[in-house]
Order: C-alpha cells, then sequence, then structure tokens
C-alpha cells in the first residue's frame, strides 16, 4: 500500500511540473495549436476599410448591400485565397484568385439579407490571403425594427413557464390601438380601453395556450391600428417550438430558416407575394447533397379555408437554398389578424411554415 502510495504521489508530482512548464506539442490541444500557428504567423499587410458597416435600424426582410476596400499595404503582390462570410444571410463578390499589386486596392461587395422579423442581426466576411494563416475580418450590423418595438422580442415559456408580461411601444411616440395579441382580446396591465385614450406603450400580459406540440403555434402576434405596422410577431421559445416543430426536415432534406412570414394589412381582394426561404438539410453527411431534386417544388397550398396561397415562382439563392414566392389573399367575407398554415412540397417532402395578415374591409383599406 506504501508503495502505491509513493507511487501515486511521484506520478501527480510529475504530471504538476510537467503541465506547469512548456508543453509539448504531441500533448497540445488542436486549440493551443491554433493560437501558437496564429501567434506565429505574421497577418497580410492589408487593411480593409471600413472594418464595420452599422446600417442602424432597418425594416425587416431588407436587403442592404456594403462595400469594402481591401488595400495592399505591403511591397509585394497579394493573392487572395478566399473569401467565406459566417451565414447564408450574407453574399459576396467573387474574389478568390484576385491578385492585389502593392500600393493598389479591389472592392468587396457584400450584401446582408436582414430577417423577416424584428431583432439585432450581423454577419462577418472572413479574407485569407495565400501564405498567411490568420484571416481579415469585416462586419456588417443591423437592427431590423418595426415603428412598433416589443420589449422582450420574444416570448419566453421555457421550462414551463406559462404566462408573462411585454412592452408594446412606438419608437415615434404617437399613440395606438392594439387590437389583439394571440389571437384573442388583448390583456392589459395598468390600462382600461373602454377609459383610457390611446397610448404610445402598453404593458401585456400573454398566457401560453394549453395545446400539444403538434399545434402549439411558432409565433405570437400582435395587431394594431397602425398602417406601417399591423403586426408584430415574436417567437415563443418553448420546448416544442424548436427541433420538435419540424420532425421530419431530415427525411425531406430541407427546412425552413425562418418558419413565418408577415403579408401585412391586406383588404378583401388584394392579394401580396412573400417570400419563404427554403434550406438544404443534412447534418449526419456535413451538408453533401444526395438528393438533388430536394428545391424542386411541386406544389403550395393553404392549410386555413380563411385565406389563398398560390405558387407564384421561384427566385435561386446560393447553391444550397431557394427562395419560393407565394402569393396569398383573405377569403371573402373574413377579416381580423390571420395565422395560417400553409404547406410547401417538394419532390423529396412536405414541410409546413405560418403566414400572418391583417384582412381588413375594403371600405376600411385607407381610413387608418
Amino acid at each position: 500500500m506504501k508503495t502505491m502510495r509513493l507511487m501515486r504521489t511521484s506520478l501527480f508530482i510529475f504530471l504538476s511540473i510537467f503541465f506547469a512548464g512548456d508543453i509539448s506539442p504531441l500533448f497540445a490541444s488542436p486549440v493551443s495549436l491554433l493560437q501558437t500557428q496564429q501567434q506565429t504567423t505574421p497577418p497580410a499587410p492589408v487593411s480593409i476599410e471600413p472594418p464595420v458597416v452599422d446600417f442602424g435600424k432597418v425594416k425587416p426582410g431588407s436587403k442592404l448591400p456594403a462595400k469594402f476596400l481591401i488595400r495592399n499595404r505591403g511591397t509585394q503582390p497579394l493573392t487572395i485565397k478566399s473569401v467565406v462570410p459566417s451565414c447564408k444571410c450574407t453574399d459576396v463578390n467573387e474574389l478568390a484568385g484576385k491578385v492585389i499589386a502593392p500600393g493598389a486596392s479591389v472592392e468587396l461587395l457584400a450584401t446582408l439579407d436582414v430577417p423577416g422579423t424584428p431583432g439585432e442581426k450581423d454577419a462577418k466576411v472572413f479574407v485569407t490571403f495565400d501564405g498567411y494563416g490568420a484571416p481579415q475580418m469585416v462586419m456588417m450590423k443591423a437592427d431590423a425594427s418595426l415603428p412598433i418595438r416589443v420589449t422582450p422580442a420574444y416570448i419566453d415559456a421555457l421550462k414551463a413557464v406559462v404566462e408573462g408580461k411585454i412592452v408594446v411601444a412606438s419608437d415615434d411616440g404617437k399613440p395606438f390601438t392594439i387590437l389583439s395579441a394571440g389571437g384573442v382580446a388583448p390583456k392589459f396591465l395598468g390600462f382600461d380601453p373602454t377609459k383610457d385614450a390611446p397610448k404610445s406603450s402598453y404593458t401585456l400580459r400573454w398566457t401560453l395556450p394549453n395545446t400539444s406540440c403538434e399545434t402549439m403555434p411558432l409565433w405570437w402576434v400582435v395587431e394594431t391600428d397602425r398602417v406601417d405596422c399591423p403586426l408584430i410577431a415574436m417567437r415563443i421559445r418553448h420546448e416544442c417550438t424548436g427541433s420538435k416543430a419540424d420532425p421530419t426536415k431530415a427525411e425531406r432534406y430541407w427546412f425552413f430558416p425562418e418558419p413565418l412570414a408577415v403579408a401585412g394589412r391586406l383588404a378583401i381582394g388584394e392579394s401580396a407575394v412573400v417570400s419563404m426561404i427554403i434550406e438544404h438539410y443534412n447534418p449526419k453527411e456535413r451538408g453533401k447533397v444526395i438528393r438533388p431534386e430536394w428545391s424542386q417544388v411541386k406544389s403550395v397550398r393553404s392549410l386555413s379555408p380563411q385565406m389563398t396561397a398560390t405558387l407564384d415562382g421561384l427566385r435561386p439563392g446560393n447553391k444550397d437554398d431557394v427562395a419560393v414566392l407565394i402569393r396569398v389573399a383573405p377569403v371573402a367575407g373574413v377579416t381580423g389578424i390571420l395565422y395560417a398554415p400553409v404547406e410547401i412540397e417538394t419532390a423529396t417532402g412536405k414541410g409546413v411554415f405560418a403566414v400572418s395578415m391583417q384582412a381588413v374591409a375594403k371600405s376600411d383599406a385607407g381610413n387608418k
């Protein structure tokens, strides 16, 4: 026993001394090796201006172009190895293989696709050069906001939470009226709509519907009387609204990055075209495309009797996503807020997302 304790003590002392000193590359972690490599590899002698493009407050669903200037500050020609955006929300011009002479510059053009729902969005672009390890980075960011803002911007119903509070306020300070919230009459705190005049800010209580995962809504929608902001949609964060909300996406090899389209305010007889992105999905094989027909859209149909939906066209995006253009319209005689499921069928399967709109009578279309 004494011998075993002595061996353990000696081993502990040895390991303590070993790891306190220089670590052999044989035992170094990949992170340590990467940090060492980046420290020993000098950065490319370039400047990229501006380093950040901040678009500020923008309309949800906007496409925002940005321009960056890559300048060679060295004395030797530089070859661009790659230009890689951090997410599929960003498109860049092709610069791989471009040679920049000393003192010369090239333009990096990027476009940020802002989500259709409110919230802050940022994206990075990494530029690498032949002979240099560490990439250079630029950033774009935007605050997708509506004239009426909700705080917090989502319904937090995780860990058995079934109710909570949100604040709904206009950015310009103008009073407005909340017509519905979550598909029912709004539950105000400290405000009586039968007695009090309209305000620029309200506190609402939300209650999660008691339903199964199959029928749990992904979004909680507030309806207002403002023409420039008839609907505000908030994602419901719940155990049923994550991966359980779309259990067949792996089987059909595509999914909806943002499964809601807001059509806005439509009068009876009017229609609008909304765009719904479908994106290739095969994480088990690291995105490998084994069913190239996944994006061949066969049909689009509304699953609600209150709204029609038809395929209006397709707009190819990157190699692994496509925008499905869908024409939607309220059915005659239907008014109020609509939250309708719409089904897209491709050659590999079906998926369902939601369309929300405010349907009004023709006589009311221009009154508010």
